[in-house]
């Protein structure tokens, strides 16, 4: 039988503040978009700061050629088999190219691309709605 302090399964919306605090805590995340091709979504290295989600990629990718000045979501989770817990946070706004890496926010550089090749170009997303929840332990 259930103790009345079981919360296991429950599901816990986040703050504000603490998906940012997911979001800064991760570097691989997955970009989402609707392109020439259908809904595409890729896993990024990134940095999150500033009120802002960088990536890099190289001019001729497939989030270059689509993503400038479009809405894109931005996710990040953490699971935990063992516990069936974990959480996730959805991150929904525009990617804004940035072909000049000096205009880059400075968080921008700190971002370690695990892909080889040139990745110069910065894909800065701004976050317009934020939201995440937290599968407690069962």
């Amino acid at each position: 039988m259930s103790s009345f302090l079981d919360t296991g399964g429950q599901l816990i919306e986040l703050t504000r503040d603490e998906c940012w605090e997911q979001l800064s805590s991760c570097e691989v995340g997955r970009v989402a978009w609707c392109g020439s091709g259908g809904p595409t979504v890729l896993p990024v290295n990134f940095v999150a700061a500033e009120g802002k989600i960088v990536f890099r990629t190289s001019p001729y990718s497939a989030s270059a050629r689509e993503c400038d000045d479009l809405p894109v979501a931005f996710q990040v989770d953490g699971i935990d088999p063992v516990t069936r817990s974990g959480w996730s946070v959805l991150a929904r706004g525009t990617a804004h190219l940035l072909y000049d890496g000096a205009r880059a926010p400075s968080v921008g550089a700190a971002v370690d691309v695990w892909a080889g090749g040139r990745r110069a170009l910065h894909v800065v997303i701004e976050p317009r709605k934020l939201t995440g929840r937290r599968l407690l332990p069962s």
